[in-house]
């Protein structure tokens, strides 16, 4: 999903987090590589673990959403975090919207650890504190126009049509390796964040 369009009208300031956030992404990716096998496991959030030992385990909560699963996962989220974080930054001012994203993405893995509370497959990837980004971005501009898949479409349907495909995916089991949770509980928390977090008008 990305937009082809932008209704942030009042934009004043670069987007300094959103690229701080993706280069974050690369750097620790690098270092994935470099690392191998082991530094995923080391850094990797895994459910299992953390509900048995969660005071030890309690920094993959942060690590696992700057890990990714290779350049195409990396890419594409980085995409995704760089085409809805450019326009929600500005809005929302630097610390509100890093909080959002790192709230957003401790939450996802939460629900992912809740739902698969004793299982030993690892979850990594910033895609949960992404669809916060997206969840946040739905509630801030519902009208914006995007391309979803192939098809242009306002946002608040593009979303609708995301939950949907989740649902499906859940409920049919397609790709268990995808953490779908995640990624629901991801854009819901962003949904619900953005109204307390964004700057308040002057009066």
């Amino acid at each position: 999903m990305f937009p082809v369009g932008d209704d942030n009208t009042q934009r004043r300031t670069f987007p300094t987090v959103t690229i701080v956030l993706i280069v974050l992404n690369v750097l620790v990716f690098l270092a994935e590589l470099a690392g191998g096998e082991q530094f995923i496991v080391n850094w990797a959030f895994i459910p299992a673990q953390f509900s048995n030992q969660p005071g030890a385990n309690a920094v993959t909560i942060f690590s696992a959403m700057f890990l990714h699963g290779g350049w195409l996962h990396l890419i594409v989220n980085m995409i995704v975090l760089w085409s809805f974080g450019r326009g929600l930054e500005p809005v929302m001012g630097a610390f509100r919207f890093v909080v959002l994203y790192l709230a957003t993405g401790v939450l996802a893995a939460l629900a992912h650890g809740f739902v698969n509370e004793q299982a030993n497959v690892i979850l990594i990837g910033a895609s949960g504190a992404i669809a916060g980004v997206l969840g946040a971005a739905v509630i801030a501009a519902p009208r914006l126009p995007v391309i979803f898949v192939i098809f242009p479409m306002p946002l608040w349907i593009a979303v609708i049509a995301l939950v949907a495909l989740h649902v499906a995916a859940i409920v049919f089991d397609w790709d268990p390796e995808i953490a779908w949770h995640a990624h629901l509980a991801g854009l819901a928390a962003g949904a619900i964040l953005y109204p307390l977090l964004r700057r308040r008008p002057a009066n």
